[in-house]
C-alpha cells in the first residue's frame, strides 16, 4: 500500500489533475503525464536525499571537559653520587648492573684501596711513634717539676737555712771571741797574761770577723742571686717540657686523626645507595667519545659515578596552551597513559603550573605555554624516567546541556553554523558554542532540543537561494570552531 502524501503534495497533485483534466487528452497519455509531473515537482519539494546515518539530533545530555597534553617522566628526587675521596684519584672496581633496582643500603660500587692501606700502615706506625714520645715528654715534665719542687723547698731550701745558720753562728763566735779579748787586756795591765797570749786571742777574733764577712756574703748571693736564678731556670725548665708534652700530644692527635680518616677513606670507598632506586650510569668526562663509566676508570670528587632516580615517585613535566591555563590549577585530577605500558591506567594530581609563558627558541613567535607539572600516584609498575606520558586533566563539567556533534557544526564563510533539516529543506542555522570536547559541543543559541542535523555539509551543495545570508561572528555570537 502506497504511503498517502504529505499535504503540500497533495495540494500540488489537485492542481495538477485540475489542469489536466481541462485539456483532451487520452486516457493513457493522461496518466504518464499525470505521473511524471507529479513526480518531478514532489521531488523537487521534498529537497536533497539525506542518509539517516549521516543525520543527528540534538539533545541534552552531562559533558565532561577534558584537557588532553603529553610529558614526559621524571623522578621526584635524584641522588647522584661522587667519588667521596677528595683530592685523589682512584680506580672503580665494583659497580652495580646498570638498570637494577636496589635499595636502601645496597652496594652501588667500590673504589681501589690500596693506596689507602700502604698510608693507613704508615699513619698507624707514626701514632705508635707518637705514643712512646708523649710518654718521654711525660717523663720529662715530671722531672722538671720535682727539680722545681727541690729548688723550691727542698735542697734549695735546705741551703737557704744553712746560709742563715752559718752567719748566725760565726755572729755568736765573733761575739764571744770579741768578749775574750776584752776581757784579756785588763789581765795583761795586771800581768796575769803574757803578750802573746792577748794577740793569739786578737788574731782569733780578726779571724773570725772575717768568716763573718764572708758568711754574709755567701749567704747574701745563694739568697738574692743563686736561689732566685735557680727557681727561674726551673720553672723555665718546667715549662719547656710542658711545652713539649703539649707539643707530643698535638702530634699524637694529629697522627690519630690521620688514621682515623683513613679508614674512614676505605670504609667509604665502598658507596651504598641512601635511597632505593633505579641504577644509571654517570657520563665519564675523562672519555673522549664521550661514554658511560665502568669498571676500571680512574675518577675524582668530581666526577660522577652513578645517578640512583626514586622512580617510586614520578613526575610528569608537560605544559599547557596559554589559552587553556586558566583552567587548571593545583590538585586537579589527572589520568595518565604511559606509551610503554598502554594497558597500564594511573591518575596523579597537579603540583604546579608554571607563572609565565614560555614559547619557542627557535619559533618566538608560536603559541606560548605553561609549564604543568603533575605528581604521579604510587605504583609497583617499572617506570623509568623519560618515558612518554599522555595526560588527560578533568578541567570541568556541564549538566543536562544542549549539545550538538562537533561534527555536524561547519564554518561558512567565517560563521559557524549547523545544516538543520528542515521540512522539505536543509537550512544552514548560525551557532553560539559554549565548551566542548572532541565529540560534543556546547549549543548556547541557534538551536533546539529535538532538531536534525546533518553530518555532511549538504547545506553547502544548494543552490545559494535556498540558504540564508551567512552571519558573521561578531553578529551571531559564535566563536570560531577549534
Amino acid at each position: 500500500m502506497t504511503a498517502p502524501l504529505p499535504p503540500p503534495e497533495r495540494r500540488l497533485a489537485r492542481r495538477v489533475l485540475s489542469w489536466i483534466q481541462a485539456r483532451p487528452l487520452s486516457s493513457l497519455v493522461l496518466l504518464v503525464v499525470v505521473v511524471a509531473v507529479l513526480s518531478s515537482v514532489i521531488g523537487a519539494m521534498r529537497g536533497p536525499a539525506v542518509d539517516r546515518a549521516l543525520v543527528a539530533t540534538v539533545r541534552r545530555g552531562d559533558l565532561s571537559l577534558h584537557l588532553r597534553e603529553t610529558g614526559v617522566l621524571r623522578p621526584a628526587q635524584s641522588l647522584t653520587y661522587y667519588s667521596p675521596l677528595g683530592g685523589r684519584d682512584v680506580a672503580i672496581v665494583f659497580l652495580a648492573p646498570e638498570g637494577a633496582h636496589v635499595g636502601e643500603g645496597d652496594l652501588l660500587a667500590r673504589l681501589d684501596t690500596t693506596q689507602l692501606h700502604v698510608e693507613l700502615d704508615r699513619a698507624t706506625q707514626a701514632r705508635r711513634e707518637m705514643e712512646i714520645q708523649l710518654q718521654l715528654a711525660e717523663a720529662e715534665r715530671q722531672e722538671a717539676i720535682a727539680n722545681l719542687e727541690s729548688v723550691s723547698d727542698g735542697e734549695g731550701a735546705i741551703s737557704e737555712d744553712e746560709a742563715r745558720v752559718s752567719v748566725a753562728m760565726t755572729e755568736k763566735k765573733v761575739a764571744r771571741l770579741r768578749a775574750e779579748y776584752e776581757g784579756l787586756q785588763p789581765l795583761l795591765e795586771k800581768g796575769f797574761i803574757t803578750r802573746e797570749e792577748l794577740d793569739r786571742a786578737a788574731f782569733e777574733l780578726e779571724q773570725a770577723e772575717n768568716d763573718l764577712k764572708l758568711a754574709r756574703r755567701k749567704a747574701e748571693v745563694l739568697l738574692q742571686r743563686t736561689r732566685p736564678r735557680d727557681r727561674e731556670r726551673a720553672k723555665v725548665q718546667v715549662a719547656q717540657r710542658a711545652s713539649q708534652l703539649a707539643n707530643a700530644r698535638a702530634r699524637l692527635a694529629e697522627a690519630v686523626t690521620v688514621e682515623k680518616m683513613l679508614r674512614q677513606a676505605i670504609d667509604a670507598a665502598s658507596i651504598y645507595a641512601r635511597r632505593p632506586g633505579l641504577v644509571v650510569y654517570e657520563d665519564y668526562l675523562a672519555a673522549s667519545p664521550r661514554r658511560k663509566v665502568r669498571v676500571g676508570d680512574r675518577v675524582t670528587a668530581t666526577q660522577g659515578i652513578v645517578t640512583i632516580p626514586e622512580v617510586r615517585r614520578m613526575l610528569i613535566d608537560s605544559s599547557v596552551r596559554e589559552a587553556d591555563v586558566h583552567r587548571v590549577r593545583p590538585e586537579l585530577p589527572v589520568t595518565i597513559r604511559i606509551d610503554a605500558f598502554p594497558a597500564l591506567g594511573l591518575t596523579g594530581r597537579i603540583m604546579t603550573v608554571g607563572t609565565l609563558a614560555r614559547s619557542s627558541v627557535d619559533q618566538r613567535y608560536d603559541e606560548k605555554r605553561f609549564d604543568l607539572v603533575v605528581e604521579v600516584a604510587s605504583t609497583d609498575a617499572d617506570l623509568r624516567p623519560e618515558m612518554t606520558a599522555r595526560i588527560d586533566i578533568l578541567v570541568g563539567e556541564r549538566r543536562q546541556v544542549l549539545l550538538v556533534p562537533v561534527n555536524a557544526v561547519f564554518d561558512h564563510d567565517g560563521a559557524l553554523v549547523a545544516n538543520v533539516i528542515h521540512g522539505s529543506r536543509i537550512e544552514a542555522r548560525p551557532l553560539e558554542l559554549g565548551a566542548g570536547d572532541e565529540t560534543y559541543a556546547e549549543v548556547l543559541g541557534g538551536l533546539t532540543e529535538g532538531d536534525q542535523v546533518t553530518l555532511i555539509d549538504i547545506a553547502a551543495q544548494a543552490p545559494p537561494s535556498s540558504l540564508p545570508a551567512p552571519t558573521s561572528p561578531e553578529s551571531a555570537g559564535a566563536p570560531r570552531r577549534r
